[in-house]
């Protein structure tokens, strides 16, 4: 009883899993193929999921997790706490969310470096997000993770109104400074870009799918990003 137990658990834990990594949702077929159970016991399991707070719910044959509900189980050392408290804590962004993300993790902490991380999420609290501005970075976040192409109202510097255009975006890259850009497939100029995302205006995420071609080398892109980032400072 004990080994069927574990091997519950740890199928349970396989099937979070593979849902949080697939955007897209699956099929039933495809999550009894990759837990090797049979249709009936995915069913089981998926309710099973839902009773206890994961938030799954099927659309089009698929079953998906609602991501805006959806809180991540993820075990954090104290080192990597506090490293991600002083990371979040040097970002210039205005982020509900990052201040949501601060609050948390300073549960996690021994009091004195508790007392200093609430002071932190205090002080972020007591700034004024643009919430257009957020809802237009969760929006393209959500393409970025969900593989989806997005439409953007892009403004340059040399133009008063924004200029629409598709973006296939594969990444996101924030600078030291505030900044942040959106690297991606540029359908407009047929080339890959980096969209500043202080200038998009709008932000509309599109039923079309995309996939990041294998020749696409990020880490270069990234020293690119960053060296042309130090020339300017």
């Amino acid at each position: 009883m004990t080994a069927r137990l574990t091997n519950r658990t740890e199928r349970l834990i396989k099937m979070e899993q593979l849902l949080f990594r697939n955007a897209a949702g699956l099929r039933a077929v495809e999550l009894a193929e990759a837990c090797d159970v049979d249709r009936r016991t995915v069913y089981r399991d998926l309710s099973l999921l839902n009773e206890v707070g994961v938030p799954i719910f099927q659309k089009d044959g698929r079953f998906c997790l609602e991501r805006e509900q959806y809180l991540a189980t993820i075990r954090l050392s104290f080192d990597e706490t506090v490293a991600l408290l002083l990371t979040a804590s040097m970002s210039r962004q205005e982020n509900p969310h990052l201040t949501s993300a601060m609050a948390k993790l300073s549960q996690a902490l021994p009091d004195p470096v508790a007392a200093h991380a609430s002071v932190l999420t205090e002080l972020t609290q007591q700034q004024a997000a643009d919430a257009a501005r957020v809802e237009i970075l969760d929006t393209i976040t959500r393409a970025w993770a969900e593989q989806r192409c997005i439409k953007l109202w892009y403004r340059t510097r040399d133009e008063s109104k924004g200029r629409v255009r598709e973006v296939s975006i594969y990444f996101i890259e924030p600078k030291p400074d505030g900044a942040v850009y959106i690297v991606g497939y540029d359908s407009l100029s047929q080339r890959i870009r980096a969209f500043k995302l202080s200038r998009v205006l709008r932000a509309e995420m599109l039923q079309s799918t995309y996939q990041m071609p294998f020749h696409f080398d990020t880490k270069r892109y990234l020293f690119y990003l960053r060296g042309a980032s130090k020339a300017r400072g």
